[in-house]
């Protein structure tokens, strides 16, 4: 099963790859082309989720790895790690691009062929949206963080285009009035409008993403369902630690000694119970002696 999902996860992020690197080259040369700023900055994050998605890769193959001598308790951290990675960049792009806007609206704005730029625009909608429904629709069952990561790119994305077009359509517009002049800005205003807004973006995925390689305690819906799993088996929440790691449950049990007869064949059973979360379920079990304050670890 987990096999199944892992090639799932891996043909959905070859798709989106595949997506942004053709989207990327459209991007960048219709923008050169067009002399828009908005366009280039579209197919730079384009360019960007490309790197990223082939990062997304490498941290799947990474995390499903085997533990060894060296990495004693398995790679899991690297889904975490890659999607903190992601954010940075993606708030990176924002950054610069904002400042590049600020910077040309200080010299006199932009000249753009809003003709061009219109045409390209829809054309940057369309696909981002097609992309971004596909990819939803693929993760539905499969509930993974990194196909997660890669639609919240597709739909930054295509948020970015329907603004972009929008303001072409404005540009294309303000040049038969008596104000033309101003459509000069309406490209770097497009910028700031839109890298300003999409900050909050990457800024959610490195928050959550270092909470999990924190180890921090996954959120309380998802806690209560796996306590409602722990009570059927006669085992409190009180005995157990758990965190999220990508799109692994990592939990941890303890129990008493004297109980290990009537606890057999219970990481099993949890297993079974845990199957029908959107996480693949990592379980520890920790039998312990109340006269020890250390526990010993048995399965």
């Amino acid at each position: 099963m987990l096999s199944l999902n892992i090639r799932s996860e891996s043909s959905i992020i070859k798709f989106s790859a595949a997506g942004a690197g053709l989207f990327a080259l459209a991007g960048i040369g219709w923008g050169l082309w067009a002399h828009s700023m908005a366009i280039v900055f579209d197919g730079s994050y384009s360019l960007v989720s490309l790197g990223l998605s082939l990062l997304s890769l490498m941290a799947l193959r990474v995390a499903t790895s085997p533990a060894d001598s060296r990495f004693n308790f398995g790679r899991l951290p690297a889904e975490p790690l890659a999607i903190a990675v992601k954010g940075l960049v993606i708030l990176l792009v924002c950054i610069v691009s904002f400042g590049a806007a600020v910077l040309a609206i200080v010299h006199g704005g932009r000249e753009v062929a809003a003709g061009k730029a219109i045409f390209f625009a829809l054309f940057s909608v369309l696909l981002c949206f097609f992309i971004w429904w596909r990819l939803r629709k693929a993760n539905t069952n499969l509930q993974s963080m990194l196909v997660e990561a890669e639609q919240n790119q597709w739909w930054m994305d295509g948020v970015l285009s329907l603004a972009v077009l929008l303001g072409f359509v404005l540009t294309w517009s303000l040049y038969y009035t008596p104000i033309a002049h101003w459509a000069l800005y309406a490209d770097p205003v497009l910028v700031i409008l839109v890298s300003g807004y999409f900050i909050q973006v990457p800024l959610k995925m490195v928050k959550n993403s270092v909470n999990e390689l924190l180890m921090v305690s996954p959120p309380a819906e998802l806690r209560k369902q796996v306590y409602r799993e722990l009570e059927i088996l006669g085992i409190s929440h009180r005995q157990c630690k758990m965190a999220k790691s990508g799109s692994y449950l990592l939990l941890e049990v303890r129990i008493g000694i004297e109980r290990v007869e009537q606890m057999q064949g219970v990481q099993k059973q949890l297993e079974r119970k845990l199957a029908r979360l959107p996480l693949e379920p990592v379980i520890w079990l920790d039998f312990y002696c109340k006269q020890s304050a250390s526990p010993q670890r048995l399965a």
